[in-house]
């Protein structure tokens, strides 16, 4: 017998058994990168939202440009590279990271027309850049293109609250629950407004309705106790919602 002969084939068939493996290894961790793109996308954004909030700016831009690498279409990276970019612009004064966060907002919204968050940051953003006008008429083209959506209402509510016009804020959040009568954030919105009025027990009412709809709200607990204890002894406390939040290419034109 050839144990030469033998023992290279041997060596032979173990070898293509080995390549036939790792062949298929391979297909199969390429299958689930594939299947798996939207949930790493999600876990990048995730991170990088992390580093957001601790301040490392530099690092959150990193995994939000990876969760695009993974899926370019991801409008909650393009919002989350928005607002870092606008807040180290504000921090720095530097106008160049206004102008990309101005960018990314609107690439954001090219992905998703409806990102209430983008609307949200890119009006701040036009209204912090002396451009009160344009962040009114985006808002309001957004609302004029989908009449059926309360969140434009109460987007515009806010702003017109944050310019001094409050009776333009009352109607759009009287709107936007009229639209939308199961929308927690119009009612609590409309609730804020009518507690900083002094319509307590309205107010009260309200509150218990967004958080019915919504009870994952856990700081409104507290604010309908407060009330309900005004209402009894008659004593007013500060108001402890206030929300004075600023807001996951090519330029889009037209929104205003």
């Amino acid at each position: 017998m050839n144990y030469s002969n033998t023992n290279n084939s041997n060596a032979n068939d173990a070898l293509a058994l080995l390549v036939q493996r790792s062949y298929l290894w391979v297909t199969m961790l390429a299958s689930l990168c594939l299947s798996g793109c939207g949930i790493t996308a999600n876990g990048w954004n995730s991170e990088g939202v992390q580093l957001y909030k601790a301040g490392h700016f530099p690092e959150a831009i990193q995994r939000f440009q990876y969760a695009l690498g993974t899926d370019d279409n991801n409008a909650d990276a393009y919002y989350n590279l928005a607002v870092t970019y606008h807040q180290m612009g504000l921090k720095s004064n530097d106008q160049g990271f206004l102008k990309e966060s101005e960018a990314l907002y609107n690439r954001c919204l090219d992905f998703d027309e409806n990102h209430t968050d983008s609307h949200r940051g890119l009006a701040v953003l036009l209204a912090q850049t002396a451009r009160k006008d344009k962040a009114v008429s985006l808002l309001n083209n957004w609302s004029q293109d989908k009449p059926h959506l309360s969140a434009p209402r109460v987007e515009l509510a806010r702003l017109h609250q944050e310019l001094g016009d409050t009776p333009a804020a009352r109607l759009h959040l009287e709107k936007a629950c009229t639209i939308d009568k199961n929308d927690a954030r119009a009612w609590k919105a409309l609730a804020a407004l009518n507690e900083s009025e002094g319509r307590t027990e309205v107010a009260l009412a309200q509150y218990q309705r967004s958080y019915l709809l919504d009870n994952q709200q856990s700081q409104l607990p507290t604010r309908i106790a407060s009330l309900n204890q005004q209402i009894r002894t008659g004593v007013t406390s500060p108001n402890g919602n206030s929300d004075t939040r600023v807001a996951d290419d090519k330029l889009s034109r037209g929104r205003y």
